[in-house]
């Protein structure tokens, strides 16, 4: 029996071929989940606790869980650098949607700065302490809360909704 090494080669190559078609279109999957990775603030978020902490010496001044109907704000990064936030306020005994914010955001991994340009051209930052993929917890000296005349840390704690 006589074996032709051409019909041979072309089925290897068509098989290699194959094959590289498979592992390329693979890759394409990984490339998204590392998009992700690379860019954990990606998502829908809600808060899950604030502190308040004094500036002068460290004491918590406020600690508590968010409840209630603050607890259905929901903050929505998109891949786009785009932001929506929806508020919930208390109608009698029922939660009902209360508010729209739209605009962009930029988060600088060097300096951790989340910068909010809303759609009305106002523009706020917050100080992202921490980031993964399940939990961002912002930080802000902006305000004196116990009126000691320095500012207090407010503390945001964000979970990532699946």
């Amino acid at each position: 029996m006589k074996i032709n090494t051409t019909t041979s080669m072309k089925k290897i190559s068509l098989l290699a071929f194959a094959i590289l078609l498979l592992l390329t279109s693979c890759g394409n999957d990984d490339n998204e989940n590392s998009q992700n990775e690379i860019n954990p603030i990606v998502g829908n978020w809600k808060m899950s606790k604030t502190m308040i902490i004094s500036g002068s010496n460290n004491a918590i001044l406020q600690s508590s869980p968010v409840t209630g109907c603050e607890a259905l704000n929901t903050f929505e990064f998109g891949q786009n650098q785009g932001f929506s936030i929806k508020y919930y306020t208390k109608n009698n005994t029922e939660c009902i949607a209360d508010g729209f914010d739209t605009g962009t955001y930029q988060y600088s991994e060097n300096t951790k700065m989340l910068t909010f340009t809303y759609s009305d051209s106002m523009v706020e930052s917050s100080v992202v302490h921490s980031l993964n993929s399940t939990e961002m917890m912002t930080v802000d000296h902006i305000e004196d809360y116990n009126g000691d005349g320095v500012n207090d840390t407010s503390v945001i704690l964000f979970k990532k909704q699946p």
